[in-house]
């Protein structure tokens, strides 16, 4: 494992998170929001298909990149994205 999340199970563990469920238990949406360079931003992921998730990043209300594949690349992805904000 290379340290990124590897479901939204993982991202959920992190309380920036915020994962909305199904009342059967099946995610729908997990979403982050935070602020940087005085700009509003968004990484959000929600199943799309099968085995297929989407993650969006959105800046300002605007999607800026997004990205599908399976639930943990789609968690790798969000991880990057956040990371490249920790990182200043």
């Amino acid at each position: 494992m290379d340290g990124h999340p590897q479901s939204v199970a993982d991202l959920g563990r992190d309380p920036a998170w915020q994962v909305s469920t199904t009342t059967d238990g099946r995610w729908v949406l997990a979403e982050r929001e935070f602020r940087h360079g005085g700009h509003h931003w968004q990484i959000g992921l929600t199943p799309v298909a099968p085995g297929v998730a989407a993650v969006m990043l959105w800046r300002d209300g605007a999607v800026v990149e997004h990205a599908r594949g399976t639930e943990a690349e789609a968690c790798a992805t969000a991880a990057t994205w956040q990371g490249r904000f920790a990182s200043g």
